[in-house]
């Protein structure tokens, strides 16, 4: 196989013109527009890892209509599921933890003062 080197052609004195209109213009390209998270990831987590109350279940729902939203194009009410999903999986975390650290503390108890 043979590479050959393209060269494109030298801009005409037309062209210049056209596309160098006014050297003193100013672009400003403002920041794009984020898609919100959907926390589908840490949802499915939050619900076989530990799931107080069906906390990770309801945050996996609202994972899937803030994808489900973002798909469809409005990003607002996927912004509004993506921060419900964010809260359940946050009290999910917390509150497995909190049944955790309370399980090592009764065995450390039991197991110092002999139960």
């Amino acid at each position: 196989m043979e590479l050959k080197e393209v060269r494109a052609a030298p801009p005409s004195e037309h062209q210049e013109q056209q596309f160098n209109r006014d050297p003193d213009t100013v672009v400003t390209i403002g920041n794009p527009v984020e898609d919100p998270r959907d926390y589908v990831v840490w949802s499915i987590c939050s619900l076989f890892h530990g799931n107080p109350f069906c906390l990770g279940l309801v945050a996996l729902i609202f994972s899937f209509k803030a994808r489900d939203m973002k798909v469809i194009g409005d990003l607002q009410r996927a912004r509004g599921y993506s921060k419900w999903a964010l809260r359940f999986n946050g009290a999910a975390l917390i509150i497995f933890s909190l049944i955790i650290l309370g399980y090592v503390i009764f065995l450390s108890i039991c197991l110092f003062s002999r139960c």
